[in-house]
């Protein structure tokens, strides 16, 4: 299966090993050509992120700016066995794990085998681009190193370690908290992970590793919470008695329309309310460090006009 044949420049080399040929051609002015040109080769009208991918072997010339999407797509897909790619170099390169991986790889590495096969000059394309090209290679493992079942739980972990703050591995798991120093340590160790390590240099092997190990301890952890749970649900809770109320003052005779003290004592500070006035809120403003360290703040004008002692 060939994705985007265009005007048939890989088409015609493929077309010759006599194979059976199933070309993905989104743009529709380009089929009656190929349809001519190669008879024995079964034409579909249809986008390639959403038709379906029933060929073991998928070639294709991808546009520079729908590679990622593309790639999605193929690793999702279940069918097909192997994939030959002309794609930017760069991305050839980082999807192969040159020079440091990149999240994608990573996530879908223990069930693909992602390789670098050569680099393709901008002067072999017309229209000339203004970057090299290069040929990747993904090849669907026969057995995966993690469960099919462990993929969701799997890359989401390479998500959070990806994306985690911290100065290397050691410093990214550790404020994970999945779990505690020395078993951390111990697991690196087993792994030859240094504490300063990116996660873009981890190889496969370690991120495999490093997920079963870590995995299992949290699962162990959340068990004993679970039966920590379980064993405590059957207890009570003691019943706490209620604080002793302030006794009422008595020997005073309540003024008719007074307010309760309660009331009193939750009565707004005045400025501090929304209706504050414009100086009030200046001043609070310069409290809480809001106004230009240069500027000086205005002292608030009395609000009442209080009788002079």
């Amino acid at each position: 299966m060939e994705i985007g044949p265009g005007d048939g420049a890989v088409t015609a080399e493929l077309y010759r090993l006599g194979r059976e040929l199933t070309l993905i051609e989104l743009d529709e002015t380009r089929l009656d050509h190929l349809e001519d040109t190669y008879p024995r080769a079964e034409v579909r009208h249809a986008d390639i992120l959403t038709t379906r991918l029933d060929r073991p072997v998928i070639v294709g010339n991808l546009p520079f700016h729908l590679t990622t999407a593309i790639l999605r797509r193929l690793l999702r897909s279940g069918r097909w066995q192997r994939a030959i790619l002309l794609t930017q170099w760069e991305v050839a390169r980082k999807r192969a794990g040159i020079g440091g991986s990149t999240m994608m790889t990573a996530q879908w590495a223990p069930w693909f085998d992602f390789r670098l096969v050569t680099r393709v000059p901008a002067d072999a394309f017309t229209p000339k681009p203004s970057v090299d090209g290069g040929i990747l290679t993904i090849d669907r493992c026969p057995t995966g190193s993690i469960p099919a079942k462990a993929r969701s739980d799997y890359q989401q972990f390479v998500r959070a370690v990806f994306t985690g703050r911290g100065r290397g591995m050691k410093g990214i798991l550790s404020k994970m908290s999945i779990t505690d120093h020395r078993s951390l340590q111990s697991t690196m160790d087993r792994n030859d992970i240094r504490g300063d390590t990116l996660p873009k240099d981890l190889t496969p092997d370690q991120w495999t590793g490093l997920f079963t190990e870590l995995a299992g301890e949290s699962d162990q952890t959340n068990a004993k919470k679970g039966s920590t749970m379980r064993n405590n649900k059957g207890k009570k809770n003691p019943i706490t008695e209620a604080a002793p109320q302030t006794p009422l003052i008595t020997g005073e005779v309540p003024i008719v329309g007074a307010q309760p003290a309660t009331e009193k004592l939750q009565a707004p500070i005045p400025g501090t309310g929304p209706k504050a006035k414009s100086h009030d809120k200046g001043h609070l403003q310069a409290e809480r460090g809001f106004m230009n360290q240069h500027q000086k703040p205005q002292q608030p004008q009395p609000r009442w006009n209080l009788p002079r002692r």
